[in-house]
C-alpha cells in the first residue's frame, strides 16, 4: 500500500480549521496516511485510521508528502526531505502560492492521480552553500541573500564565477536564486522570471550603486563565490527567507548546484505559465474595470 505523509504549517490560524476536516476526509481512502506525532499536541483528536510517527520516521517511510500551507511551508518541507527526494504535493493555504499546486478540496484526487502515474513530477535545482569558517552546509530551494546587517552604507561584494571575477558590487546586498526562486525575492528586486527546469542560477545585486549593474543569469554548473567587505566588519546571510547567521567581513560564501533536487508534483491546470498569467494578471484588460474611489 502506498504511504502518504502529511506535513503542515501549524502556525497558520486557518490550519486549525482546515487540517482536522482534511484528516477526517481521509477515512476509507485507498492509501495509508501518516502524520507526525506533534499533531497530537495541537489537535484534540487524530482519527484512528491515521498512522502516527515521529517526523523522522514519517520522512523515511513516505512515498509522497502532502505539504499544507504556503510557499514557505514547501521550503521547510524541502529542507526536511533533503536527499530523500520524496515527491511533494503542495496544498495552497497561503497567498500567491507559486510552489503549491493543489487545493484542499482537490488533494485526495491528485494523490490518486499521482499514484496512477497521471501527474508530472519536476526535479527542481537546489543551491549548496558553504561559508568559510562555518562547518555547516546549507541547501536552498529558492535563494541565498547577503545583506549589510542593518548598516546604512553600502557593502562591497566581490563576485566570482568559476574563479573569474564578475564584478565587485557596491550594493545593499546580493542574492543568488534558483529558477524556482526567480519568482520570490529576486522578482521583487527586478530580476528575471526563469522557467523552473532551466539549468541556470540568477546573480542579482540588491540596490546597486551603479545602474549598469544588472541581474545576470549563469549556467547552474558554475561555482559562485562572494567575498564581502563592510565598514562595520560584518554581514548577514539568509537562506530561503530564514537567517543563517552573521559573519565577519572578509569571509567568502561559496555556492554551487547540489547533487540532488527537490521533486515537485505538478497539476495540469497549475502549469507554470498558467500560474504566471493568473498570479501576475498577465493578459488582462484593465481598461474597462471599475476603480474604487
Amino acid at each position: 500500500m502506498n504511504r502518504v505523509g502529511i506535513l503542515a504549517n501549524t502556525k497558520k490560524p486557518i490550519i486549525q480549521k482546515v487540517l482536522p476536516e482534511f484528516l477526517l476526509s481521509l477515512k476509507d481512502r485507498p492509501n495509508s496516511y501518516q502524520v507526525p506525532a506533534y499533531f497530537q499536541s495541537i489537535f484534540t483528536h487524530i482519527p484512528p485510521y491515521l498512522k502516527i510517527l515521529s517526523e523522522e520516521d514519517l520522512l523515511n517511510t513516505s512515498d509522497l508528502i502532502i505539504s499544507l500551507g504556503g510557499d514557505g511551508t514547501i521550503l521547510r518541507t524541502a529542507r526536511l526531505i533533503g536527499r530523500r527526494e520524496i515527491p511533494i504535493l503542495g496544498v495552497n493555504l497561503g497567498g500567491l502560492g507559486f510552489l503549491t499546486a493543489s487545493s484542499v478540496e482537490g488533494t485526495t484526487t491528485h494523490v490518486a492521480e499521482f499514484f496512477e502515474g497521471k501527474l508530472k513530477v519536476e526535479k527542481r535545482s537546489v543551491l549548496k552553500v558553504e561559508i568559510d569558517g562555518d562547518s555547516g552546509v546549507y541547501y536552498l530551494l529558492n535563494d541565498l541573500v547577503v545583506d549589510k546587517a542593518g548598516f546604512s552604507r553600502l557593502i562591497k561584494i566581490s563576485t566570482t564565477v568559476n574563479q573569474h571575477l564578475l564584478n565587485s558590487y557596491l550594493a545593499d546586498g546580493i542574492l543568488i536564486a534558483t529558477p524556482t526562486g526567480s519568482t520570490a525575492y529576486s522578482l521583487a528586486n527586478g530580476g528575471p522570471i526563469v522557467a523552473p527546469l532551466t539549468n541556470a542560477f540568477i546573480i542579482n545585486p540588491i540596490c546597486p550603486h551603479t545602474l549598469s549593474n544588472r541581474p545576470i543569469v549563469v549556467p547552474d554548473d558554475a561555482q559562485i563565490s562572494l567575498t564581502i567587505e563592510s565598514e562595520i566588519n560584518q554581514f548577514n546571510v539568509f537562506g530561503d527567507g530564514e537567517k543563517i547567521g552573521t559573519y565577519q567581513a572578509g569571509i567568502t560564501v561559496n555556492l554551487r548546484k547540489a547533487s540532488y533536487g527537490v521533486h515537485m508534483v505538478q497539476i495540469p491546470e497549475q502549469e507554470f505559465f498558467t500560474i504566471l498569467r493568473e498570479k501576475l494578471g498577465w493578459g488582462e484588460d484593465f481598461r474597462n474595470k471599475s476603480v474604487s474611489p
